[in-house]
């Protein structure tokens, strides 16, 4: 049933409208806000520990899921079950598809429109806080960092989340990337720290598998040796700056000079600006780009086959 849940889930993506990213996740953050409000009675007294409104929000959430699971159960001959499924997944992937993102920002950064480059990755939440950019590099270096970053945390951590624990799996994942930019927003440090060790644990995993995804659909050797010295290292917190490494190595011999882009795009560029130069940076992000979606084929190549061998022994 996973590997049918995810093709729909996938499919529906793909024929997502195109205004809307993702589905209304604020009711994570009344959940969190209503927990606060009950447990702040007891901070007079320190009768209960600080963690106990995130336990609570954990317990909640999931507490509803198996509900609904349980409600679900056996009717419709297990159809409804699977339409729990596919929903809890559908509001943890990412409505986004790398393709679309990188489009669209090479249309605003190609224009050199730095204002509309800005609104736009404050937009997509690729840039939470306000930081300057000395170069046009540097503002595409970030940019592809945090594409990454991004497509893996909810694609490919929702996908082995979901492989690992199913639907459980999925809104912990969920629910912890939630509550921990909630928690940033509202500056609460400790509560932050708690919910990043959570994140470790779920990520250590994924990001090495993504990585050794990442050397077989690109430059094996350099992206390896890259990873290798990581692979068993439990203390090392792995970061979007490394995914952002593996990347780079990985992408280092795709990248499409002969960039797509046509003399249309490249009509408002500056003219300051080197037009050689810019269709090479914009090579560069389209490799990092197939890389993702090609890391994305395998990994649902590899479900397959998973299916296919479960089904096969059972």
């Amino acid at each position: 049933m996973k590997f049918l849940v995810i093709l729909i889930c996938l499919a529906v993506n793909y024929l997502w409208s195109k205004h809307s990213d993702r589905f209304d996740d604020s009711w994570i953050s009344h959940i969190s806000r209503l927990a606060d409000l009950t447990f702040s009675r007891f901070d007079r007294n320190r009768k209960l520990p600080w963690i106990a409104p995130i336990v609570s929000v954990y317990v909640f959430v999931l507490l509803l899921l198996f509900v609904l699971l349980q409600l679900a159960s056996d009717f419709l001959f297990g159809f409804a079950t699977m339409l729990v499924h596919i929903c809890v997944l559908l509001v943890a992937l990412d409505r986004t598809q790398p393709g679309k993102l990188v489009s669209e920002f090479l249309r605003h950064w190609l224009h050199g429109d730095s204002q509309a480059i800005f609104n736009f990755l404050r937009e997509k939440g690729l840039n939470t806080e306000e930081r300057d950019f000395q170069s046009d590099s540097e503002l595409l270096n970030f940019f592809k960092e945090q594409l990454i970053y991004r497509c893996f945390k909810n694609i490919f951590v929702m996908l082995f989340s979901y492989l690992l624990a199913g639907a459980f799996g999925v809104l912990f994942a969920y629910a912890s990337y939630r509550l921990r930019s909630i928690y940033e927003k509202n500056h609460h440090i400790e509560r932050v720290k708690s919910i990043d060790k959570m994140i470790l644990v779920l990520e250590w995993f994924p990001v090495r598998l993504l990585a050794l995804t990442f050397s077989l659909v690109g430059n094996f050797v350099l992206c390896f040796e890259k990873l290798q010295p990581r692979l068993v290292d439990f203390n090392q917190r792995s970061s979007s700056a490394d995914l952002y490494e593996y990347a780079v190595c990985a992408a280092s011999e795709m990248a499409v000079f002969n960039s797509k882009i046509d003399e249309r795009s490249l009509v408002d560029l500056d003219p300051a600006v080197d037009e050689s130069e810019c269709v090479g940076h914009a090579g560069d992000l389209e490799a990092v780009q197939a890389l993702l979606e090609r890391s994305q084929a395998i990994w649902l190549a590899g479900l397959a086959l998973l299916t296919l061998v479960n089904l096969q022994i059972f």
